[in-house]
This record gives structure tokens, sequence and C-alpha cells, in this order.
């Protein structure tokens, strides 16, 4: 049996691992302070004693999975600037679906810090220095929801075409082939088409 948190910061440190853990689990309504408390093994007091509120307290869950999913693993078996490296932190998609879909949380800043290295990566690429210019703030924007949204839904519209391996393997790179145009300011139809060829 684990011992119980001790002190401030072990009491702060388990209180959010919990909001991390029932995140990648639940919608935010379904997680009360009780549920948090019980997770983290502390009293429920400590909740509001160092968060304020339940929601103080889910806010700094999130962040935390976005700044570990920022940083990858430490085994460094994939990097969150490769394309949709959301794939590997499956609990933090369903966070961030959860919390988008029951509206809540919203007091949550959107500055990502994958989206402030993505956008530093992508001026540089395109001649800017690391000034972000209005086209690729868009540009990004389209590219951070295009992976997104393919990671939360693949599994379940991809089957339905029944691709075999060969397919799939095709599929997968004229997705990175769009991916990539759009981040880098290219002609998205020119991409995919290029990859029937052999070009990409």
């Amino acid at each position: 049996m684990n011992a119980k948190p001790r002190g401030s910061q072990q009491v702060k440190v388990a209180l959010v691992a919990a909001a991390v853990r029932l995140l990648g689990q639940r919608p935010p309504h379904q997680i009360s302070g009780r549920k948090l408390a019980e997770e983290a093994g502390v009293n429920y007091g400590l909740v509001h004693h160092y968060f304020g509120s339940k929601e103080v307290l889910l806010q700094a869950g999130l962040a935390d999975m976005a700044s570990s999913f920022a940083e990858g693993p430490i085994d460094e078996s994939w990097s969150s600037d490769e394309p949709f490296s959301i794939r590997h932190r499956m609990d933090y998609l369903r966070a961030l679906t959860f919390s988008s879909i029951s509206g809540e949380l919203e007091g949550l800043s959107t500055v990502h810090p994958v989206i402030e290295d993505s956008l530093k990566k992508v001026s540089v690429l395109r001649g800017k220095g690391q000034d972000s210019n209005e086209q690729t703030l868009i540009d990004v924007a389209v590219g951070t929801l295009f992976q997104l949204g393919w990671s939360l839904f693949e599994q379940r519209v991809l089957p339905g075409f029944a691709f075999d391996k060969e397919e799939e393997a095709e599929f997968e790179k004229r997705l990175r082939a769009t991916l990539r145009a759009i981040m880098l300011d290219g002609d998205v139809a020119k991409a995919t088409q290029a990859t029937l060829h052999g070009k990409s």
C-alpha cells in the first residue's frame, strides 16, 4: 500500500497527478472534488485548501498533461513535434475531447507549449525567423486541428475502408504529405498528388 502524501508539495503533486489520471478517463463534470481527493489519497478539504476549487485543480491537471506531452517520454521513443504524435498520448487526446465537448475548463489558456513550438519551427522553415505572421498562425491552427481530429476518429473511420497493408501505408503517406503542405504553406492538392508518383 502506498504511503499517503505528506506536506504541501507532496499533496499538491498527488492531486495534480490524480486530475491527470481522471481527465483521461471521463468528462470534467463527472469528476468530483471528493473523487479527486480519493484518487490522490488525501482529505477532501485539501482540494480547496491548495487549489481553491475543483475546476482550478482540473485546469492544473490539463496544463500538466500539455507540458508532459510537449516534453515527450523519458526514453525519447517519440517526439511531440512528429506528425500525429498525439496518438502516443491518447489519455491527453481524450482529456482535450472531453473538456471540449462539455464546454468546461474554458478558463484554461489556449497557448499550448507544442503549438508555440510549432509556430516557431514553421516560421523558421518559411524563412521568417521565429516571428509568426497571420498566415503562419492560420496554417498551424489548421494543421493542429487536422492532427487532433484525425487522431481522434481514425479508429472509427479507417476500418470502414477495409484497406490492405499496402493501401494503409499509402494512405498514411498522403496524410503526412497533406499535413506537411498545410504547415509549410504549400499546395495541398499538389503535395498529395505527388505521393501517387513517389515524389513525397
